[in-house]
C-alpha cells in the first residue's frame, strides 16, 4: 500500500495560493486549442472547451505550447457555437475564444490558453511547480486518448519541460551506512504499484489526510531514477482527477528517445544575449582527480542526489571556468559549501561557477554526470 491508499475528502474549490507575487486561483482555467481561426491581423479565434474554471471578455490569458511558449493576451470576445456573444463562458462549455495581438501563425492545434503562465517562484524555483500547460492537455486526455498528435504532445511534454511534486523522505543510515530516500506508491486498481506525480500544490492537497512529508520536486530525470531502484509500474499524474497513467514501458521508451536526440550534443549556448558558452570536455580531458574529491565528500551528504560538470565558456576574453550544477533535496547554503570547499584543492586556475539543478531547467542534459546518489529507494 502507498501512503494514498485511503478515502480521500474535497477541499475547498475557490483555494488561493500565492506564488512569488502572483496570486494563483486554484482550479484555474484552461481552454486546450482545437482550431484555431484568423478574424483579422492583429486577431486570432480559437475553438476548444472552457475547464477549470470560467472565461470572460477583458480577462488576462496566456498561450502555452511545445518548447516553453508563452504569449500574453488578453480574451477580446467570447462566443458560443452560434457565434453569439457571451458576458463568460462556464466549465464545459464548448466556446471561441478571440485573443487580441496574435495572428494565426502565433497559435497551433493543441496549445493551451490559460489564467496562469508556465512559472515557478523566483524566490525558490523548486518548490511550488506550476504546469499550466500540461494541466490543459491532461484535462481532455481521456477524450484524445486515440488522437496520435495529441498524445505525443502530452507525453513529450512530460519528458522535456514538466516538473511535479511527490511526497518523500530522506531517512538517515545507521553509523558507517549512507541515507535512503524513501517514495510513496500508489497501489492501482490493477494492481500494480505506481509514483503518485502532482502537477501543483492543488492536486497534491485534494489527497487528505497525508502524513507530515517531504514534499519533492521531480523531473522526468528523477522519476526514470526512481524507477530503476523501486518496484514502480508506471507514473501516476494527479490521481483525485486526471489519474494519468504512464506505463514503465512508455518511460523508458522516452527516456531512450531522450538519449538517442541529446547524445550528440556537446556544446550549447546559455543565453543568445550574453557572450557566454557551454561546453563539455572530451572524455580524456575531464577532471577526474576533481570528480573523485567530489564524489567522496558527496556520498556523505544524503541531501545530494546528482551532480553534473561542464565548462563555462567567455569567448570576449577567452577564459573558462568550472561549472557544477547539483540536484539536491534542499538548497541550503552548507551544502554548497561544502562542495566548494572539496573542490578547492583540484580548480587549478580557474574559477568554479555552481547552480542549483533546481534553477537551470534543462540544461543538465547536455552537461557530464559524475555523480549519482546509489541509495536504494524505500517504499
Amino acid at each position: 500500500m502507498g501512503l494514498f491508499d485511503r478515502k480521500n475528502n474535497k477541499v475547498e474549490r475557490n483555494e488561493e495560493e500565492k506564488q512569488g507575487e502572483v496570486t494563483i486561483k486554484y482550479p484555474f482555467l484552461t481552454i486546450l486549442v482545437e482550431e484555431v481561426l484568423s478574424m483579422t491581423s492583429t486577431e486570432v479565434s480559437i475553438i476548444g472547451n472552457v475547464r477549470g474554471d470560467t472565461v470572460q471578455p477583458g480577462q488576462q490569458l496566456f498561450l502555452l505550447g511545445r518548447n516553453n511558449k508563452a504569449i500574453k493576451t488578453t480574451a477580446l470576445r467570447v462566443e458560443d457555437t452560434l457565434m453569439n456573444k457571451m458576458p463568460k463562458a462556464e466549465v464545459g462549455e464548448n466556446v471561441s475564444v478571440v485573443l487580441e495581438g496574435l495572428r494565426q501563425g502565433d497559435v497551433d492545434k493543441y496549445d493551451v490558453l490559460s489564467a496562469v503562465n508556465s512559472m515557478d517562484s523566483e524566490e525558490d524555483p523548486s518548490t511550488e511547480p506550476v504546469n499550466p500547460y500540461l494541466t490543459g492537455l491532461l484535462r481532455e486526455a481521456k477524450r484524445l486518448q486515440e488522437d496520435k498528435e495529441f498524445m505525443s504532445r502530452l507525453v513529450e511534454n512530460i519528458a522535456t519541460e514538466a516538473k511535479f511534486l511527490t511526497p518523500c523522505m530522506h531517512q538517515p543510515g545507521n553509523e558507517g551506512d549512507e541515507a535512503k530516500v524513501g517514495v510513496a506508491l500508489l497501489k492501482g486498481s490493477d494492481g500494480k504499484n505506481y509514483l503518485a506525480a502532482f502537477t501543483d500544490s492543488h492536486e497534491l492537497e485534494l489527497m487528505n489526510d497525508l502524513p507530515e512529508k517531504l514534499i519533492q520536486p521531480i523531473d522526468f530525470a528523477r522519476i526514470m531514477i526512481i524507477t530503476k531502484q523501486a518496484p514502480v509500474d508506471g507514473l501516476l499524474i494527479n490521481p483525485k482527477t486526471e489519474g494519468f497513467v504512464v506505463t514503465r514501458q512508455l518511460l523508458e521508451a522516452l527516456a531512450l528517445h531522450k538519449r538517442k536526440v541529446n547524445s550528440h550534443i556537446r556544446e550549447q549556448k546559455l543565453d543568445p544575449k550574453q557572450p557566454v558558452m557551454l561546453a563539455v570536455p572530451k572524455e580524456e580531458n575531464l577532471p577526474e582527480d576533481l570528480f573523485d574529491a567530489l564524489r567522496e565528500h558527496m556520498k556523505n551528504e544524503p541531501r545530494i542526489l546528482r551532480a553534473w560538470y561542464g565548462l563555462m565558456l567567455f569567448p570576449k576574453d577567452e577564459t573558462k571556468t568550472h561549472l557544477i550544477i547539483i540536484d539536491t533535496l534542499e538548497e541550503a547554503p552548507e551544502i554548497f559549501g561544502g562542495v566548494g570547499d572539496a573542490a578547492r584543492p583540484y580548480l587549478g586556475d580557474m574559477q568554479l561557477n555552481m547552480q542549483a539543478a533546481a534553477r537551470v531547467g534543462q540544461m543538465t542534459e547536455n552537461l557530464f554526470l559524475f555523480y549519482e546518489r546509489a541509495d536504494d529507494i524505500v517504499v
